[in-house]
């Protein structure tokens, strides 16, 4: 076996509790700063319940406190906002292109592959700083530049001004999950970890729903010019609050660990290839996210192309159903799989394979179904099965992992999510749809959408092979933060 040369974390002793007081002047027993004194309020309220006491030094805490409940939320709206900003683009491309004179190939570099490989890679080196440097920084600096640059794209007057400033935007939000990942292992115990990330996810639906209904009416009432440049000052405004009344807690806060290690890139490189399943799962979900584009992505065109449904009436319909089933799905499966993981933690990694496998005949049905109004019940459950997998993989990935590898780690799987799903998706399914146009015609996309839910099952084999490598990896991650 390879010799690490990290220094792993050790248990937490009563002398390295974070300090309530500081050494910050004082006035009548009260900070000099309200903000701070707000911050130190809210933490003293869960210190008892998120840090170890001197009695139990080495006991990790079952639940989390109320500032750690404060500190989701915070992160929650911060993701919010890294939604909204992207939708808003979506809704705002047909007057883009009538005004800029853009094709639809450059709508596509704007919203596509470009952007999704800028988010990624990005986030590889962002998840990596992370790591090693102040979290909460990270993402107040990430939240201030990405609502900034989407202010920049409210001014762009051609292609290259407005992809300079969508780039921005990408490196931007590229600073919100992996150490918002982090933040949450720290401030929440395993038992509550998926519970906890599935509440941050949700925000993707609740911007969504946002981006589209908001930047929509912003859109028709000012133009999208405008609509840019109010969708930029809340994200300016909050990222100022959230540096100020958010606390770094410590690493290894919520597990009863003292973090003293610090790995190389190679070493962190070297740990994760060598988990068999944190690869299998990277892979497995990356192929549920492919094959669900069926829904996430094509599903409104598809109505739209195949059925003849107007756009208006698609938008409302599939932008409420998504949204709610959203919501639910993540927090129905992620909440089990918090449950059942108490007994056994390979419950994390079955229940995220089990609902992206019973995702693709719910797709088959919704696909294949006549014109009728059960089309949107079949999305609607579509939908919720497919929001199973996202929240338990991070939340097994912040077990398995050694401190300092948590945010990294989570990139990696958004790395997977965004080049394997949402890029390779897209565009395998507009080459397969163009190839099957000659024979079927309009309902092209129908059957091109059907063969990509054959990655469903590749990627459920895969989910059960990390099944059965998943005890042996939380063992060797044990180790590491054991010494």
């Amino acid at each position: 076996m390879a010799r690490r040369t990290f220094i792993a974390p050790q248990r937490r002793s009563a002398a390295c509790m974070p300090r309530q007081a500081g050494r910050r002047r004082r006035i009548g027993g009260v900070s000099a700063c309200p903000v701070r004194h707000l911050k130190d309020e809210l933490m003293k309220l869960s210190v008892a319940s998120t840090a170890p006491s001197a009695a139990a030094a080495t006991t990790a805490p079952l639940r989390a406190g109320l500032y750690a409940w404060y500190v989701l939320a915070m992160l929650l709206l911060v993701y919010v906002f890294n939604w909204f900003d992207r939708y808003l683009l979506i809704i705002t491309m047909e007057s883009i292109k009538q005004d800029l004179g853009l094709s639809d190939t450059q709508l596509g570099i704007l919203s596509g592959f470009a952007f999704s490989a800028i988010y990624s890679l990005a986030g590889l080196f962002i998840a990596r700083w992370s790591d090693l440097s102040v979290r909460r920084t990270i993402i107040a600096g990430g939240l201030a530049l990405w609502s900034a640059m989407t202010a920049v794209c409210g001014v762009a007057s051609n292609f290259a001004h407005l992809a300079f400033a969508r780039f921005g935007v990408g490196i931007g939000e590229a600073t919100c999950s992996p150490p918002s990942h982090s933040l949450i292992s720290d401030y929440f115990p395993l038992r509550q970890r998926a519970t906890a990330i599935a509440v941050f996810s949700i925000g993707l639906y609740l911007g969504l729903g946002l981006g589209l209904g908001v930047g929509g009416w912003l859109n028709e009432q000012y133009g999208w010019r405008h609509a840019f440049m109010v969708a930029a000052l809340p994200g300016l405004l909050f990222a100022l609050w959230f540096r100020l009344t958010v606390k770094e807690p410590p690493r290894g806060l919520s597990d009863g660990l003292v973090d003293a290690a610090r790995p190389s890139g190679r070493e962190v490189m070297r740990f994760m290839l060598a988990r068999r399943s944190f690869v299998a799962y990277t892979l497995g979900t990356g192929l549920f996210v492919f094959a669900g584009d069926a829904i996430d992505i094509w599903g409104a065109t598809f109505l739209i192309r195949v059925h003849g449904y107007g756009s208006a009436e698609v938008g409302e319909k599939i932008g409420l159903l998504g949204g709610i089933a959203g919501v639910l799905g993540t927090m129905f499966f992620a909440m089990l799989a918090d449950r059942l993981s108490a007994r056994d933690l390979r419950w994390y990694v079955w229940i995220a394979g089990l609902g992206g496998l019973i995702t693709a005949p719910l797709i088959l049905v919704f696909l294949f179904a006549p014109n009728s109004d059960m089309l949107f019940i079949y999305y609607f459950l579509g939908t919720f099965c497919g929001a199973s997998y996202m929240a338990p993989t991070i939340a097994v990935t912040q077990r398995v992992m050694p401190l300092r590898m948590r945010a990294v780690s989570s990139a990696v799987i958004l790395l997977s999510f965004n080049i394997i799903g949402i890029a390779l998706g897209n565009l395998v399914t507009g080459i397969l749809s163009d190839a099957f146009a000659p024979t079927y015609g309009d309902v092209a996309l129908r059957y091109a959408l059907a063969w990509t839910l054959i990655a469903s099952l590749i990627g459920f084999s895969l989910m059960m092979y990390a099944a059965r490598c998943l005890p042996e990896d939380a063992k060797a991650g044990e180790l590491a933060n054991a010494g």
